[in-house]
């Protein structure tokens, strides 16, 4: 079967169930594992190249989220067959590795990623029931959303959300949330950003128990923003910085 992956997360799940050597091409942002980025690019996430499409003449390309509906649409009225994932809750991440698993053939192999990843988070337990806020956009500050809930409410944590997506807030609701962690994992930066510098410059949020204590941190958005194994991973390290 050859395979496009129109998503980092669909390049690393792919990878993890031994269906790498199927995958044909990725995307520009597919880059892990390492040798994933050796893999022929068909250009952008949501911006894909059609002609490059034609190209490889594929038997299946797997797209994720709802920012890819326009390139799927297009990419399924030239005759493609697409399936498309759009976890927005933990328990529908682990549902999108499965039923990307037995699309191509991998079915076990998926049961046994999900099942690892389920046993690794579920053994991350929080101490004390902490109040953490985590920011996946900047300008403006938009709370994480889609999995994020799920997954600090699976290690212990208080969330100021509940549901939904990434989303604007009101500073009374922060301030009335006061977390005592802060972490910043924003969409593209990886591990690039002056967290401390970041919220230096917002006056307004200096009476937060977590600026006024410095816990204040930045994880790998790659870690956090992709519906993948990773997660586990992502778990691992907010016990790591918050706990110490």
């Amino acid at each position: 079967m050859d395979i496009i992956s129109l998503a980092p997360s669909n390049t690393e799940i792919l990878y993890e169930i031994g269906a790498e050597d199927d995958i044909v091409a990725t995307t520009s942002l597919c880059d892990y594992p390492a040798k994933a980025a050796r893999k022929p690019s068909i250009g952008g996430w949501t911006n894909p190249k059609i002609s490059r499409i034609h190209e490889f003449d594929p038997d299946l390309v797997l797209a994720s989220d709802d920012l890819q509906d326009e390139a799927v649409e297009e990419i399924e009225a030239e005759g493609y067959p697409v399936l498309q994932v759009k976890p927005h809750s933990l328990e529908e991440v682990y549902k999108s590795i499965v039923k990307i698993g037995e699309r191509v053939n991998r079915g076990k192999e998926a049961q046994k990623l999900v099942k690892q990843m389920k046993n690794r988070i579920e053994a991350v337990e929080l101490e004390n029931n902490p109040r953490i806020y985590c920011e996946e956009w900047m300008d403006p500050p938009m709370i994480s959303g889609n999995w994020i809930p799920d997954l600090m409410h699976t290690l212990g944590a208080q969330y100021m959300i509940e549901t939904g997506r990434s989303q604007e807030f009101s500073l009374d609701d922060l301030e009335d949330f006061d977390p005592e962690h802060i972490i910043f994992h924003v969409c593209g930066s990886g591990e690039n950003l002056d967290a401390k510098d970041i919220i230096q410059n917002r006056s307004e949020w200096q009476q937060i128990s977590a600026v006024k204590n410095q816990n204040i941190y930045t994880v790998d958005d790659s870690l956090l923003n992709r519906p993948g194994p990773r997660l586990a991973e992502a778990a691992e390290k907010i016990k790591e910085i918050v706990d110490g």
